[in-house]
Parts: C-alpha cells; sequence; structure tokens
C-alpha cells in the first residue's frame, strides 16, 4: 500500500471534504448567485475607492514629510517651479 495507498487516501480525503464544503456552502448561502455578485462588485468598488484613497493620503504624507525635511513649503506644486527650467 505505502506510497500509493497513502496518495490514493489523501486524493479522496479532499474530495470528499470539498464536496462537504461545497454542500454546506450552498445550504447556508444567504444570497442567491445575483446577489452575491452584486455584493462582491459593492465591495470591489469599495476596497478600491477606499485603496485610492490611502494612496492620496500617503502620497500627501510624503510630500509634506519632503517639504519640512527640505525645508520649502512650497515644493511639490504647480507654482513650486523656483525657476530651475522645467515645466510641469
Amino acid at each position: 500500500m505505502g506510497l500509493v495507498g497513502g496518495l490514493m487516501k489523501f486524493v479522496v480525503g479532499g474530495a470528499a471534504g470539498t464536496a462537504v464544503g461545497l454542500v454546506v456552502g450552498s445550504l447556508l448561502a444567504p444570497q442567491n448567485g445575483a446577489e452575491l455578485q452584486e455584493e462582491t462588485h459593492q465591495r470591489l468598488s469599495d476596497a478600491r475607492a477606499a485603496g485610492a484613497e490611502a494612496e492620496r493620503e500617503t502620497e500627501r504624507a510624503m510630500q509634506d514629510r519632503f517639504r519640512r525635511r527640505v525645508g520649502d513649503p512650497a515644493a511639490f506644486t504647480p507654482a513650486a517651479n523656483h525657476g530651475n527650467g522645467h515645466q510641469e
């Protein structure tokens, strides 16, 4: 029996666990497929919005930190070219 028998037990156990999980999930699911998809899309949209806001806040914090380090409160602002010849 050895290795092949152990592998077969593992595969059968995995298949049985998957089947039980699917049945229990189907019985306990509070929503139908369309409702679940809509909720999933809404959660993804909320997560994207939260990520974008976190990115903006991090960028603001990094710019503020840079401004303090270089001692220039106008750094990273459109009017802060300081005559260096670069255009934004």
